[in-house]
């Protein structure tokens, strides 16, 4: 008997452009067994970026946009075979809404100044990701996007006292905001952030 088993992305949610949040979970026919990491996913260059801890929803969606159409089927076949009850019928309809459900609630659940920050790396670097959710350090690719075009030397915190420029240009402000969210364990500078962010929305 053939055994099908590996590593699959399940779970696609938050997107925002072309970058979504999926989840990697080991499978057996397909059939999501047990989470591994979450990513962002680039889907026209399939570039990944992982981040910092499992996204629990799309944990959660994984498993339900796999395993809730599955019982629906079963319920369904159960039913149209004669061995089922109104029972399993109504089984059927409850994952198929609560299937329908996760994507609904995905698109009216999205955290607006996170979704902006992340539109904000799709304009600079091509990839709506936000650094603050990523595993991996993107303060020097930052930093050179922001040095770039002049021939002085960025200070160590620059971003910090260009947040507060009222007259800098959109461009460094946006970078400035980019580079705080890599200071992922200064949380009163994330919330200034987000503030700002909020603001601006």
């Amino acid at each position: 008997m053939l055994f099908i088993w590996g590593k699959r992305s399940y779970g696609s949610v938050q997107s925002v452009g072309n970058t979504s949040v999926k989840t990697v979970f080991g499978h057996f026919w397909y059939l999501p067994l047990f989470p591994m990491a979450s990513y962002y996913v680039e889907s026209n260059s399939k570039a990944c970026y992982k981040l910092n801890g499992f996204n629990w929803r799309s944990v959660l969606f994984g498993y339900l946009r796999v395993w809730l159409p599955l019982i629906a089927a079963i319920a369904l076949f159960m039913t149209y075979a004669g061995d089922g009850s109104l029972l399993v019928g109504a089984v059927a309809a409850l994952c198929i809404a609560a299937f329908v459900s996760t994507y609904i609630y995905d698109k009216k659940s999205r955290e607006q100044d996170v979704a902006k920050l992340r539109e904000m790396m799709q304009r600079h670097f091509g990839v709506a990701i936000d650094p603050y959710a990523c595993l991996d350090n993107l303060q020097a690719e930052i930093d050179q996007k922001s040095q770039a075009g002049t021939t002085e030397s960025l200070e160590a915190n620059w971003y910090k006292s260009a947040i507060k420029d009222a007259f800098a240009s959109k461009q460094t402000q946006e970078l400035a905001l980019l580079r705080a969210r890599c200071d992922q364990q200064d949380q009163p500078l994330q919330q200034q952030v987000l503030e700002k962010v909020a603001r601006a929305a």
